[in-house]
C-alpha cells in the first residue's frame, strides 16, 4: 500500500485511503455509530447526524486522512488518521511538533459489531504505523466511561482532560514501535 501504512491487510480486511465515491459509505459508518450512541443516551458524536458533518467527511477523504475497511466490498470499519494535526487536535493537544500520529473517527459497521475489530484495528495501526512516528494520540469526550476504558484496556495511556467547544476531552497517547 503506498501510503502511511506498511501493510494493507488485517485478518481477512484490507484497509485503504477512502476516495470520494466512498463518502457516503464512510458518512453512514458514522452516522449509525452516532444513532447508536444517542439510543444509549451518549452524545459524544451527535455532529455526525449533521449536514455540516458531512461535509467536514468528505473533505477529510479529499485531505486522503480517511481509510475504509473492507471485506471484499462489505464496508467494515472506518477511520481518520493524520501525522499533521487539527483544529481540534491544537486546542486538546497544544501545538505539537514531534513525530505523533492522530486519530479520529473510528467506528465500525452496525453488521460487524461486537467481534472485537476496534481493538483489533488499533493493534494494526500500532504494528503498521510509520517508523518516523513516536505516539498515537487520541481522544474521546471525558464523559463517555465505557470509551474511556476501552483505550486504557487497548494499553493507552491517559494525558489528562482537555476542554474544547465547551466539550471536556480525556487525551490518550500509546508509544509506538516499543
Amino acid at each position: 500500500m503506498a501510503g502511511l501504512f506498511k501493510m494493507d491487510t488485517f485478518n481477512t480486511y484490507m484497509i485503504r485511503k477512502a476516495e470520494a465515491d466512498d463518502a457516503e459509505t464512510v458518512i453512514g459508518i458514522l452516522r449509525d455509530a452516532a444513532e447508536w450512541l444517542v439510543n444509549r443516551g451518549i452524545h459524544q458524536w451527535d455532529f455526525y447526524l449533521t449536514e455540516e458533518a458531512a461535509s467536514e467527511i468528505r473533505e477529510a477523504i479529499k485531505a486522503g486522512t480517511t481509510y475504509l475497511v473492507t471485506d471484499n466490498t462489505q464496508p467494515v470499519a472506518t477511520f481518520n488518521l493524520s501525522q499533521l494535526q487539527n483544529d481540534l487536535d491544537v486546542s486538546i493537544w497544544g501545538n505539537r511538533h514531534d513525530d505523533a500520529l492522530y486519530l479520529h473517527r473510528l467506528a465500525v459497521n452496525i453488521n460487524y459489531r461486537r467481534q472485537k475489530i476496534g481493538k483489533q484495528l488499533l493493534e494494526w495501526i500500532m504494528e503498521n504505523s510509520p517508523a518516523d512516528c513516536e505516539v498515537l494520540r487520541l481522544d474521546c469526550v471525558a464523559d463517555n466511561p465505557g470509551l474511556n476504558q476501552f483505550y486504557i484496556d487497548a494499553g493507552f495511556i491517559f494525558s489528562g482532560h482537555a476542554d474544547a467547544m465547551a466539550i471536556q476531552f480525556s487525551r490518550y497517547e500509546k508509544p509506538l514501535h516499543v
